[in-house]
């Protein structure tokens, strides 16, 4: 297939498809998903409301009432919140609303991989600031002085930030809302394994978003919602672009019962949290591996130089047991780590094995 003919977009040629990493395994701690999945009694009640969904109509086109069920937990309404598929598809929303060719994107690095992709995919310039080596700190100056430029647009911040799993300083992102220019997104994807949010904000800041998702403590990854919070001009700008169906029907149900039901939900996100606490006390007791503290449900796990984590890496695929790689080499050209989800305790109690048996092959 020749890519010189005129049809091909010059952005996509150094964009690679996504690769889920398809492989045989017993532990999947890649993904952080919830290992404990919904009980059955909410199940059952999403299979038996399913029974009268109108499979022949479109679904409704701004999923209505989950809109206004979330909006009104929060103190907010309908103009103040976006539903997507997964906080993925928003975030692409964001950057077709609010950027465009030449334009600049900001974050951080190491962060959440599909803000660089759908800028990039946008044609949009993406500019990475590496965190701080000592503690994953964002570097609010540097931050500051790229976002104050004139043909910058958005700049986005997980937070707590994917993969490091630290809170960054609430201080330092209110001073790059207010002074930055730009659209600043606040990417809470962990907001339920921490507990900070920037909610209570959006009435002071007229350049704040916040982005929400149910496939991490609500358990529902496999049906991709997710959720955008801003004032209502911000959230017209969004619906500008939004696909008219984009959330099925379904999906819109599931999430409806499990967000009235999330109370029930909090004992499982509370093992989750004992858990991580865990394993990362069970980790570090195992060189030359360091895991970090986290407020996520992912352990951040600095391995050593390259050739150990090859090591140990192959060595737990070959277990199988699947975890994440995280090498950014604007962050560190020597510095590479895993982010391993937390799974149940008997998932977790293989890895730990495994990280034993494997910490034998490790070259002195």
């Amino acid at each position: 297939m020749r890519k010189d003919q005129k049809f091909y977009r010059n952005v996509l040629k150094e964009l690679k498809p996504y690769d889920p990493h398809e492989v045989p395994y017993k532990v999947k701690l890649n993904a952080n998903e919830n290992p404990y999945g919904l009980p059955e009694d909410i199940i059952k009640e999403i299979l038996s409301k399913a029974k009268n969904l109108e499979y022949s109509r479109y679904p409704n086109a701004n999923s209505v009432k989950l809109s206004e069920t979330v909006a009104s937990f929060w103190g907010l309404n309908r103009s103040n919140i976006v539903i997507g598929n997964g906080s993925d598809e928003l975030i692409d929303y964001l950057i077709k609303a609010f950027s465009e060719k030449g334009r600049r994107i900001i974050t951080s690095v190491p962060s959440f991989a599909m803000y660089k992709i759908y800028s990039l995919i946008n044609d949009a310039n993406f500019v990475e600031i590496p965190l701080e080596q000592n503690n994953f700190s964002l570097n609010k100056d540097k931050i500051l002085e790229e976002a104050k430029r004139e043909d910058s647009s958005i700049v986005f911040i997980a937070y707590p930030n994917s993969p490091t799993g630290n809170y960054f300083d609430e201080y330092e992102i209110i001073k790059i809302i207010e002074e930055s220019g730009c659209l600043v997104v606040v990417d809470e994807a962990y907001y339920e394994f921490g507990g900070k949010t920037f909610i209570p904000l959006l009435s002071r800041y007229n350049n704040l978003v916040i982005l929400r998702t149910f496939s991490k403590a609500f358990s529902l990854a496999s049906l991709r919602v997710g959720y955008l919070l801003s004032n209502s001009e911000i959230i017209n700008e969004v619906r500008k672009v939004k696909s008219p169906f984009n959330v099925n029907s379904f999906s819109q149900l599931a999430a409806q019962v499990v967000f009235e039901n999330k109370d029930i939900l909090k004992e499982r996100i509370n093992k989750i949290i004992e858990e991580r606490e865990r394993l990362t006390v069970r980790i570090n007791k195992i060189p030359p591996l360091k895991a970090y503290p986290s407020q996520t449900n992912f352990v951040f796990v600095e391995v050593g130089p390259k050739e150990k984590l090859d090591l140990v890496y192959n060595w737990l695929i070959e277990q199988g047991i699947l975890v994440q790689i995280i090498y950014e080499p604007t962050f560190s050209t020597s510095r590479y780590f895993l982010r391993i989800t937390v799974g149940n305790e008997e998932e977790n109690d293989i890895l730990i094995e495994e990280l034993k048996d494997g910490q034998k092959h490790l070259p002195k």
